[in-house]
């Protein structure tokens, strides 16, 4: 639990802080079931490891963050980035898993290692509860952004922080058919439930004759 989040914070109360507890937690609940020696299963050659998953939705919430509001401490090179979203250099290596880009000790053991990867993100996340929970809502919601060749001219920060969790729960998404393609059971992220009792509670009853007659 990152500091801005405890009960003696003001920032508890901003609702962007709150939206990220509350993604953090669904986040956490996909990852559950994942034992840490799944950090490598790929679900194809060619697509990113269960830990590739993870580090690049946390690098992703690092490019957001530092093209919103500048270069910041984070773990990923995406915080090292300067203010704005013109520059596209980024896309050149956005399909290859954030643990081959960056040679640093902690992101090539996050590669081999799921609790590690969660720690990352989680980093992550703590990053964003402190740059989203310092500011107010009319800073986030009424300036326009630079322009730029990825959004439209009226995006907000409130709308790239919307775009950030949608992208977050992309990747948790992925993450879910990768515990089953492991033979795993993931929970739905959204309470405390293993995904397969939720599918069958929502299977239609089946009435026999007798019932109805």
């Amino acid at each position: 639990m990152d500091a801005s989040q405890t009960a003696e914070s003001p920032a508890t109360t901003h609702p962007f802080v709150q939206k990220l507890r509350m993604h953090r937690q669904f986040f956490h609940r996909t990852l559950a079931c994942f034992r840490d020696e799944d950090a490598t299963f790929r679900v194809t050659q060619e697509s990113m490891t269960a830990a590739g998953q993870v580090l690049h939705a946390a690098a992703a919430i690092e490019y957001f963050l530092s093209g919103l509001f500048g270069a910041f401490e984070g773990w990923s090179t995406m915080s090292r980035r300067q203010q704005g979203f013109a520059d596209m250099s980024w896309a050149q290596s956005a399909n290859t898993s954030p643990e081959e880009r960056n040679a640093a000790t902690e992101v090539e053991e996050a590669g081999r290692s799921l609790r590690k990867a969660a720690e990352l993100f989680d980093r992550s996340m703590d990053s964003a509860s402190e740059m989203f929970g310092g500011r107010t809502m009319e800073e986030l919601t009424q300036p326009s952004l630079l322009p730029n060749p990825l959004f439209p001219p009226w995006f907000t920060a409130a709308h790239v922080f919307e775009l950030m969790l949608d992208h977050t729960a992309h990747h948790r998404g992925a993450l879910t058919q990768y515990a089953r393609g492991l033979g795993l059971e993931p929970k739905i992220p959204y309470f405390d439930m293993a995904e397969a009792l939720h599918e069958a509670m929502l299977q239609p009853v089946e009435t026999s004759q007798a019932d109805v007659s």
